[in-house]
């Protein structure tokens, strides 16, 4: 009689062929470690040495609602309450005076915000500073008794995301799900990827474990530098598949005295609403070329106004870059800082003009028209 495989032994070659690979891509990230100057019986040491420079951070919101009840009489009767709402995220301490960061989602609209360290002591944290376009917060935290920063905080240190390449060996630090401080390892996938949730879309790709908690974390490199913070994740599920985006540090280095300074990053702006060349715009305008940004509106006594731009203008590159979208605009326009120049290649009546705009402070964003820059 024939044997009959089980379903069990029917898995074994595919079992067997799955061990393989996972020797050789493990293999195969033991050898980029080693390469990037650690091997892997020296990464236990190398993250025992950062962790507690990494922090849980716990911001609080409260919620005012009102419960309703009757009285003897049957007279309905209210009773304001306040009901804490509370999310979970990471951070790092980059400084010895006590200044710790994060993104700015973790503790938007927070009453309270909590660093909780690898000890298990928890302080209070100030917010210092945050930028909404490049989604970062910088808290400081002082002892609740004396008011004095703690003494022997643990440093992390701050490396060149510029140095990062492609396939380098990665591990991020942080607080998933709430569960306290977790270790995850993996690679660079890829630099300077554009997600489409802003202008400054600038992210380092990895595909390191990230996950909800996870947010405001380090990213490090194989000789404990920070190189990124990990921000975003692509998931239908709501967890890690893979895909997490991380803020090149050298992206917060730029705005992190800003923050210290002014509490917030002074961005500039141009004062302009543009619209994509279309096929039938492209048409219209008889265009020779099928990019640029056609200028919908103009706030008045703005940066773009006062340098002499006009309802109608196609503006086609900023700083030598042509342009598609306002958010690649957009881009150009955040490098910068208010009082620089920017330069902008234009197109009116089938001429092409060079226009030097000299960019003031985005003002507050209550008061601007939607899709202004």
């Amino acid at each position: 009689m024939p044997r009959t495989v089980s379903q069990t032994e029917s898995r074994s070659p595919l079992l067997l062929w799955l061990i393989v690979l996972l020797g050789i891509f493990g293999l195969g990230w033991l050898s980029t470690a080693k390469a990037a100057g650690i091997t892997s019986s020296e990464l236990p040491d190398l993250v025992e040495k950062i962790l507690p420079g990494v922090a849980n951070i716990s911001s609080t919101k409260l919620n005012h609602v009102m419960t309703y009840g009757m009285d003897q009489y049957l007279q309905l009767w209210g009773v304001p309450k306040e009901q804490p709402q509370t999310s979970m995220g990471s951070g790092f301490i980059f400084s010895k005076d006590g200044y710790v960061i994060t993104n700015n989602h973790v503790i938007a609209e927070a009453d309270e915000v909590i660093v909780t360290l690898l000890d298990r002591k928890s302080y209070k944290a100030r917010i210092i500073g945050r930028d909404d376009k490049l989604d970062l917060a910088l808290l400081r935290i002082r002892d609740d008794k004396t008011g004095a920063v703690p003494p022997n905080l643990h440093i992390v240190t701050l490396g060149d995301s510029s140095k990062t390449r492609i396939a380098e060996p990665v591990f991020a630090v942080g607080n998933p799900f709430g569960l306290g401080h977790s270790v995850t390892t993996g690679i660079i996938s890829a630099k300077n990827r554009t997600i489409g949730i802003g202008p400054l879309d600038n992210f380092l790709q990895t595909d390191a474990s990230i996950n909800p908690g996870n947010s405001g974390g380090p990213l490090f490199n194989m000789k404990g530098e920070v190189i990124g913070i990990n921000t975003v994740i692509f998931s239908k599920i709501g967890q890690s598949a893979g895909l997490g985006f991380a803020i090149p540090i050298n992206e917060a280095k730029a705005v992190i005295e800003d923050l210290k300074k002014f509490g917030r990053v002074p961005r500039p702006w141009l004062g302009i609403l543009g619209q994509p060349i279309s096929g039938p715009l492209q048409a219209y305008y008889d265009l020779p070329i099928d990019h640029g940004i056609l200028l919908a509106n103009l706030v008045a006594d703005a940066p773009g106004e006062t340098a002499g731009l006009r309802i109608g203008d196609i503006i086609t590159s900023a700083e030598g870059n042509e342009v598609r979208e306002n958010a690649e605009v957009e881009r150009e326009i955040y490098k910068k800082k208010p009082g620089e120049i920017l330069t902008l290649k234009v197109r009116r009546n089938g001429r092409d003009l060079v226009l030097k705009v000299k960019l003031a402070e985005l003002p507050k964003l209550d008061r601007l028209p939607q899709g202004i820059i």
